[in-house]
């Protein structure tokens, strides 16, 4: 009886988070959002909003980990992410998917929306105490997806064999020039308000005073304004022509499922307390980050693979989501 009570319960949890975003959706249909609106609301959020909120997750927090807690955080992270990539560039092989087309899907399958889409799901699922280790285990991520990430597209630049491929191919960036841009990459206000969640961690500092309540008020638009936008953005693509490739469905499968339950199995054996792990393998079963189509367009590739892979990975994590819920006993 308590796991169909805990089940219910993620369910509800899940299905007040696609409220809003369906809102999102009817709202870009009926105008009142567009594309413009989008990426301005975006870039609020982003350099606004979800900074506000890592920073508050830890005013007045009376439970912070201890150092080892978090080092031990963000080296469970990585090797999750080492999990990802490796699920990534098998799947991808045993679907042999054409050499255009295999970049998007490595991406797909290997990161997901953990920062965007990740910190309002989790809040809402395990409580605004989770937003600190979301924050903490952000670092590594932003260094992983920031840092392979391109250089999986422009790997696949160099695979191609005609017109845009061959134009990306022969302007590939050198190794050095790769560690610039991947470190310049990293100076977004998320991953600064990381860094400095950490050394507050580090520091024992916990009561941010008034500074921290002003920031608490901006970071609660946060949720809100992250779903209203994810649901607009699926309102761009025809559902029709998404829906028929399917290896995007593979894709979609390997990030929400495949993905989260491997990363499960490897972080036992890492001595975590379960609501650590819990924290770690939801934020990766999240849907496919929406980096992935900047990513593909700035190597010159085709982009319709990857809007296909995430627009299936966001309507399918209305399911999942609760299901590896179930999995790492996170309610």
């Amino acid at each position: 009886m308590r796991e169909i009570v805990e089940f219910w319960f993620v369910v509800s949890q899940i299905v007040a988070i696609s409220v809003p975003i369906a809102l999102g959706w009817c709202l870009h249909k009926l105008s009142v959002l567009d594309d413009q609106f989008d990426a301005g609301l975006s870039r609020l959020v982003l350099n606004v909003a979800l900074p506000c909120s890592i920073v508050a997750s830890i005013d007045g927090n009376a439970n912070l980990p201890g150092a080892g807690t978090l080092v031990g955080l963000m080296a469970a992270t990585a090797v999750v992410y080492i999990v990802g990539l490796a699920v990534a560039f098998a799947l991808t092989a045993f679907t042999r998917a054409p050499r255009g087309e295999a970049p998007s899907y490595r991406f797909a399958i290997a990161f997901g929306n953990c920062g965007f889409v990740g910190l309002p799901v989790i809040s809402a699922i395990l409580g605004n105490e989770a937003l600190l280790y979301v924050a903490i285990s952000l670092i590594p991520a932003n260094i992983a997806m920031f840092g392979i990430g391109p250089a999986l597209f422009s790997q696949g630049a160099d695979e191609g064999s005609s017109g845009a491929g061959l134009l990306a191919a022969r302007s590939a960036p050198s190794p050095a020039r790769r560690l610039r841009t991947m470190l310049a990459s990293l100076k977004t206000p998320t991953f600064f308000a990381s860094l400095l969640v950490l050394v507050l961690a580090l520091l024992g500092i916990t009561d941010l005073g008034v500074a921290g309540d002003s920031i608490g008020i901006i970071g609660q638009a946060a949720t809100p304004l992250a779903l209203l936008v994810t649901g607009s953005s699926i309102a761009r693509y025809r559902p029709l022509e998404m829906v028929g490739n399917m290896r995007a469905y593979i894709a979609a499968a390997g990030r929400l499922l495949i993905v989260p339950a491997l990363s499960f199995a490897a972080l036992l054996l890492f001595p975590l307390e379960p609501f650590l792990r819990a924290v770690i393998v939801l934020d990766n079963a999240m849907p496919v980050a929406t980096a992935g189509v900047l990513f593909c367009l700035q190597a010159g590739g085709d982009a319709k693979p990857m809007a296909q892979a995430t627009f299936l990975s966001v309507v399918g994590s209305v399911l999942t989501i609760p299901a590896v819920t179930m999995l790492v006993g996170a309610s």
